[in-house]
């Protein structure tokens, strides 16, 4: 018997357009801050964030950091805990740079990868990972102590050392399946329990007395770029954000769906899309970077959510704010198109903290 559903038919009035509640249709700043203003606590009520914030009781989400540091050229290299919910724990690197401060933060989550935060640091279990951390420019929390900055290369729940094993094999033998299943039992989204650790961990380092709170980078590949993107749309402390080969539509016109389910929230395309999400960055600095060869991602499909997503910070009047840029290469990150954006972006944003301005 031939498939009795008719994809294309049923997908096209499952994510109609017409029912996302917070689409951005704003064409003037005053209508964008509007917006902006009801969608942002839709979409940390949607992530689950104000569950978790009412849940916690007394528990207050704190950071053990190890007694002693190692020494590298530019910079030290602490390890570090966040106790983030009762019974969680997140493992974290911190890369110190020489130096008084203040520092600008950068904030790291990794994308699909176990210990994907020794991946942001370089450190590699062999000598083929050694060489595709360097090939791919991945090490980008040693980058960015190298440039002056406070880094944070956390571990992004759901991969190991701080998920829900998958121990039967029910999901695939996908430790970020199970997780993910898991919180949305509970009305919870995996992507949501990334955020908050994202969030509790810059709650810490801006309390420090060497950073610098106005210079604050969010920055991630894959996964990592949609925890970044999700990350600076909920938190407006984020000053520049770089979601690197992750940014497309959730879902094309055939109904097509292009990223990882643990990445996926629940009921988001009755919000908006993600080109929605993003637009909440507005008017902070936001550089969308994807690979020209990343067979994950359409380049139709970015294309038409950069489009989608370059109107809505035309709208905030602050067009300039955002860029895309396509490496030419796969699902990698990008330096050499990275980080001369993030550096002017940063001294825009300290630039406007000593004006009074935002």
């Amino acid at each position: 018997m031939d498939n009795t559903i008719h994809p294309k038919q049923f997908t096209a009035r499952l994510y109609d357009e017409t029912r996302r509640t917070f689409a951005c249709r704003a064409v003037s700043r005053r209508d964008f801050s509007l917006w902006s203003d009801v969608a942002r606590p839709a979409l940390l009520e949607l992530l689950g964030l104000g569950q978790i914030a009412r849940e916690l009781g007394e528990f207050v989400p704190s950071v053990d950091l190890a007694p002693e540091a190692e020494a590298f050229p530019g910079y030290s290299r602490w390890r570090g805990m966040l106790h983030s919910e009762p019974g969680v724990d997140i493992p974290f690197w911190l890369l110190e740079p020489d130096g008084p401060g203040p520092h600008p933060i950068a904030i790291l989550p990794h994308g699909h990868e176990n210990f994907g935060m020794d991946t942001y640091v370089g450190i590699a279990q062999d000598e083929a990972k050694r060489e595709k951390i360097e090939r791919e420019d991945r090490d980008v929390a040693v980058q960015a102590a190298r440039r002056g900055m406070l880094a944070i290369a956390p571990t992004t729940r759901g991969f190991f050392p701080a998920t829900i094993p998958d121990e039967r094999t029910r999901h695939g033998g996908q430790h970020c399946r199970s997780y993910a299943l898991h919180a949305a039992l509970a009305g919870r989204a995996a992507t949501g329990d990334r955020v908050w650790d994202m969030m509790r961990l810059l709650d810490w380092a801006i309390a420090r007395p060497d950073t610098d709170a106005s210079r604050i980078l969010a920055m991630g590949n894959s996964g990592g770029g949609m925890v970044t993107t999700y990350l600076a749309a909920c938190d407006p402390r984020v000053a520049v954000a770089v979601p690197s080969c992750s940014f497309c539509s959730l879902a094309s016109r055939e109904g097509h769906l292009h990223h990882c389910d643990c990445n996926l929230v629940p009921g988001i395309l009755r919000w908006g899309e993600f080109w929605d999400v993003a637009g909440l960055i507005a008017p902070r600095h936001l550089l969308v970077v994807n690979g020209a060869h990343d067979p994950l991602f359409p380049l139709a499909e970015v294309d038409r959510a950069v489009v989608e997503l370059a109107r809505l910070f035309a709208a905030a009047e602050v067009p300039d704010h955002f860029a895309h840029r396509y490496g030419d290469g796969g699902h990698r990150f990008y330096k050499d198109l990275m980080w001369p954006f993030v550096e002017q972006a940063l001294s825009q944003a300290c630039a406007a903290t000593s004006l009074g301005i935002g």
